[in-house]
């Protein structure tokens, strides 16, 4: 899962002191694990923040962490999609949309949000990257177009050297493909 930044990039001039908090709540709480109760607490404390500022998109990315942590892939993306219609040009934003569109099987819209995160970094966006290439390789190998994925790998390694994330992932790459192999299993049915 992409790793929190202090900082969201976005323009905080208008939301109030109770938004970051609740956010900062929410956030915090995430950070604790997987728990049913402890997640439910969070979505309170993020609901809360929206329900103060409904068009701050950093904290419809909260929102989204929230749902996919809790397996609902449906409810994250439509946070994510609710962050891109309020800040469109955030890469963080696009990112989240193209990491569940590909989680959802949807391969080319996933691919097609994620060039856009890669279009919309920011200076202080450099901690995304590492993240941003592999999921565009990732989808690259789902979509089954290995040459794509290697060169993703390889210009993801050249921009973040000592990722060792892009390093292992871009190991099976160097492989040749292996074929499926079928097994015939003796016996039969009764």
């Amino acid at each position: 899962m992409l790793r929190s930044s202090a900082s969201d990039g976005m323009d905080d001039a208008g939301i109030d002191d109770t938004v970051d908090q609740w956010l900062e709540v929410a956030r915090d709480l995430l950070g604790e694990g997987d728990d049913a109760a402890i997640l439910a607490r969070a979505d309170h404390a993020v609901d809360q923040a929206i329900l103060r500022a409904p068009g701050h998109a950093p904290a419809w990315i909260v929102k989204c962490q929230i749902a996919a942590a809790r397996g609902d892939d449906i409810a994250a993306l439509a946070a994510a999609e609710a962050a891109v219609a309020h800040a469109p040009t955030w890469a963080v934003a696009h990112y989240w949309r193209g990491a569940l569109l590909g989680d959802l099987g949807h391969g080319l819209a996933a691919l097609a949000a994620i060039e856009r995160a890669f279009l919309h970094l920011g200076e202080d966006d450099d901690w995304l990257l590492e993240d941003l290439f592999f999921e565009k390789a990732t989808l690259y190998d789902a979509l089954g177009d290995r040459e794509a994925a290697a060169a993703t790998y390889r210009a993801g390694l050249a921009r973040c050297p000592t990722s060792t994330l892009l390093r292992v992932g871009a190991e099976p790459m160097s492989q040749p493909p292996r074929s499926p192999v079928l097994k015939v299993l003796r016996g039969g049915l009764d």
